[in-house]
């Protein structure tokens, strides 16, 4: 039976310590406040990612919703993730780069909130959402690891970034995670 590394996980747990020292609190605080402002409007947040970023879009959208039903007025939260069904039938019939795009032109509404969430910051298919957000008059924020990709340029002043090396998928989701979860805390504060 082979040893587990341990110089290997303690070396991941300090780069993901660095990595979380990094990241700017203000951008994070801004991210919560913007979901605040759609709560108190009665406007929605959709929440969009690929791969690991899907499940912590969905993970984000529980968090958030279901964490603020003690308000009066709970945040509503909607992973663009997790209907297959939607997902499968726009990939079929139009592409797979449209399929967040074509679930926010039938639901969303001026004043509502878009998060994408990604390692890379250049998947189609959040560059399509993000496009469709701008026209739709709703607010988009994004969560980017890397370099940041397109999305940090396309969310200028409204992106969280995980500066990180290419390439270091683990990492930045790990941190992604860790910024949903503070700002569903700081969500979860804010009784009203």
């Amino acid at each position: 039976m082979n040893k587990i590394p341990e110089k290997l996980i303690a070396e991941y747990f300090a780069k993901g310590q660095k990595i979380l020292s990094r990241i700017s609190p203000s951008e994070v605080a801004a991210l919560g406040s913007a979901i605040d402002k759609v709560r108190d409007s009665g406007s929605s947040v959709y929440i969009a990612g690929n791969g690991g970023s899907a499940s912590t879009a969905s993970h984000f959208a529980t968090d958030i919703g279901i964490g603020s039903q003690m308000r009066s007025n709970p945040v509503r939260a909607v992973s663009l993730c997790d209907n297959s069904a939607v997902m499968t039938a726009i990939a079929n019939d139009i592409g797979y780069s449209a399929v967040f795009e074509q679930q926010l032109r039938l639901s969303g509404q001026p004043g509502d909130l878009l998060i994408v969430i990604s390692a890379s910051g250049n998947s189609q298919n959040l560059i399509n959402v993000v496009l469709a957000a701008n026209d739709l008059g709703i607010t988009t924020y994004s969560l980017t690891g890397f370099d940041g990709g397109k999305l940090k340029e396309m969310t200028q002043g409204t992106n969280v970034h995980v500066e990180s090396i290419h390439g270091a998928y683990g990492l930045v989701e790990d941190a992604h995670l860790a910024i949903c979860h503070v700002v569903t805390e700081c969500v979860r504060a804010q009784r009203g």
